[in-house]
């Protein structure tokens, strides 16, 4: 079948199309929001040499190549697959190159200003070889889908592949990508080099997150204090445990000027500056502890902001908050608006 997604058109095996499905010429249209950001964020950065590790049907480096400035290779291992990316670059008239190889042995022969890392399930085989192959000041795209990890909600699967305890709870996906971008930076340390994170989203079943790369062991050691453990008993003592969880990364996920700019091109995901904050405020965790009503999120935010607070809406939860008020102090707000 053919498909068109962008400036791109490209064949897709009929029965490798969706999520969930794998093979030669594997295409999930569930990513394409994934794509759009990244097009924006390689135009944002202006970025002139891409690596899209994982070509499938080749449809991201297309992209890239057709929308952006970029000089694009897309490596795939597969034989079959490799054929589908070579005839969909010639069906496009895509000056990209179609490399049969794995993603470790593109990244040894070439470095890139930007690599792209999308493959199926966990991106922790990946990493090493990335944080080595991009270069001084360029940018790595890094998808995963192996949430049941990164979420905690298989404690055995987080602890195994990134040495962690994550607890499966209402900040679980916040959780999510602060472990994988702590993860990266532990990594980028080891290596001499530095992360900055320069935008995170988790849309459905999958993170994505932007990260800027330096090199120098001097920029790691200011970096590697970025990553510590996270104990949500701080937030409210009374509905969380007393359990040291991490490591995660505790410092910002986004660059909010940079996050702007590519969520605001794209549409599909709000732009939040309040991201940035370390967890927030559950009111549905704190109605559920209260054995009360849940007002309406909106009504809360207005209180805490006539209180001179700081309050934003969060991607990684429908009530929760990002707030410089406490959660003993927003209990209090909630309990008012449900007696008048």
């Amino acid at each position: 079948m053919i498909i068109k997604e962008g400036e791109a058109e490209i064949f897709v095996p009929e029965i490798y199309h969706g999520p969930g499905k794998r093979g030669a010429g594997f295409y999930n249209a569930d990513q394409k929001i994934n794509r759009d950001i990244t097009i924006e964020f390689i135009k944002r950065m202006g970025i002139k040499t891409a690596l899209d590790g994982f070509g499938g049907t080749g449809i991201r480096g297309i992209r890239i190549a057709k929308e952006t400035n970029a000089s694009v290779t897309i490596a795939e291992v597969s034989p079959e697959s490799y054929r589908i990316v070579r005839d969909n670059i010639e069906r496009n008239g895509s000056h990209a190159t179609a490399v049969n190889d794995t993603f470790e042995c593109v990244l040894q022969h070439g470095s890139f200003e930007y690599v792209d890392i999308d493959p199926y399930g966990s991106p922790v085989p990946y990493i090493d070889a990335a944080l080595v192959g991009v270069k001084r000041g360029g940018f790595l795209g890094i998808t995963a889908t192996d949430q049941t990890a990164l979420t905690g909600s298989v404690p055995h699967k987080t602890r195994i592949r990134y040495d962690a305890l994550i607890q499966n709870d209402t900040f679980r996906h916040e959780m999510g990508i602060r472990l994988l971008i702590g993860y990266t930076a532990k990594r980028a340390a080891a290596l001499g080099r530095s992360i900055e994170p320069m935008l995170s989203i988790w849309h459905g079943h999958y993170y994505r997150i932007f990260l800027k790369i330096e090199k120098g062991f001097q920029n790691a050691g200011r970096m590697i204090h970025e990553v510590g453990y996270v104990n949500k008993h701080d937030i409210h003592a009374d509905m969380y445990p007393d359990v040291e969880e991490g490591p995660v990364w505790k410092g910002r996920i986004q660059d909010n000027e940079v996050a702007r700019d590519v969520l605001e091109s794209t549409g599909h995901i709000n732009f939040n500056p309040e991201e940035n904050r370390l967890l927030f405020c559950d009111m549905t965790d704190i109605a559920r502890f209260r054995h009360i009503s849940l007002p309406p999120v909106s009504s809360v935010i207005d209180k805490i902001r006539e209180a001179g607070y700081i309050a934003a809406r969060t991607m990684f939860s429908p009530t929760g908050i990002k707030t410089d008020a406490s959660c003993a102090h927003i209990e209090e707000m909630m309990m008012d608006i449900l007696h008048h």
